[in-house]
């Protein structure tokens, strides 16, 4: 619910910007009272997943400034109703069971869908038409926020842009595709190092470390299972050579969201260029390699 005060209040509001030496914009916009001072809110436009009769709309990610704290919001705009105006805090939806013609179905959402509605107070400033002042009743928490006019919640950005802004880092709530980036060049990263230790364990023959890097299915091998992988590795290594070189082609991140499939080209003394492929996983904090082709 929106609060809407009038006449002794917005006066009041008036005079307390004035009090505090606060100016008032001249430019209609979307403004924001920051810790680094006003900032003009740029807005962006609404993605819609889901389906026909049950649209899921929301934003890619934040496209707005970020601050470590935020007083109150300014909304100078023609025409613009003061119980249209809202916010609400946006939260990461991975995907959704929704509705269709045939019943339901689980799609993939990947946007920020409004999580929660903001309590704000929506003050007219009397001297300024088209002009509110949008005061939060609690302070805000890091999060990612946006102030939208018109429909919200379930009908998220139908009456337009909305006006984006992250108290705390803008790297906390990356868009799907940003985290997606991140996670790969982390998974190449950490693939390419476990890759490293285990050609060491191989060239060398001593696999006294493996578990700190080989996890087939997830699990530690049994006293059996590691002296089989052994004596197939130095079988390997007596056919194929040492390893000369060991290059990560293609990244693959699974759906499982902890996993990925290293594509890897790999130059032996004797066996020349090999394509294999290595399977890397989260666990418990750590990656681990646990699957080899």
């Amino acid at each position: 619910m929106i609060a809407r005060t009038h006449g002794v209040l917005g006066i009041a509001s008036l005079l307390l910007l004035l009090a505090c030496g606060r100016s008032l914009p001249d430019s209609y916009g979307i403004y924001a009272e920051t810790n680094h001072g006003r900032v003009l809110l740029e807005g962006q436009s609404v993605r819609v997943a889901g389906t026909m009769l049950a649209p899921i709309p929301g934003v890619i990610g934040p496209a707005g400034p970020e601050c470590t704290s935020l007083r109150d919001f300014i909304v100078y705009k023609k025409d613009v109703q003061p119980d249209s105006i809202g916010l609400v805090r946006l939260d990461f939806r991975k995907d959704s069971d929704v509705r269709n013609i045939f019943g339901v179905t689980h799609t993939k959402v990947n946007l920020w869908v409004p999580q929660e509605r903001v309590q704000v107070e929506v003050k007219p400033v009397e001297t300024r038409r088209d002009m509110y002042l949008i005061v939060p009743k609690q302070a805000l928490k890091n999060g990612f926020y946006a102030v939208y006019i018109g429909s919200f919640g379930g009908e998220f950005g139908m009456g337009g842009p909305v006006y984006d802004i992250v108290v705390g880092s803008v790297r906390d709530f990356p868009s799907y595709h940003a985290a997606i980036a991140s996670r790969q060049v982390e998974a190449r990263e950490q693939a390419a190092a476990l890759l490293k230790r285990m050609n060491g364990f191989f060239d060398s023959g001593n696999y006294a470390d493996l578990a700190d890097v080989y996890r087939p299915a997830d699990r530690l091998m049994s006293d059996a299972e590691l002296q089989e992988f052994v004596s197939g590795n130095k079988t390997w290594r007596e056919s194929a050579g040492k390893i000369v070189s060991s290059d990560i082609t293609a990244v693959e991140l699974l759906e499982d969201g902890e996993s990925a499939r290293c594509s890897v080209r790999t130059t032996y003394e004797r066996a020349g260029v090999q394509q294999e492929t290595v399977l890397v996983k989260r666990i418990e904090g750590r990656y681990f390699i646990t699957d080899i082709r």
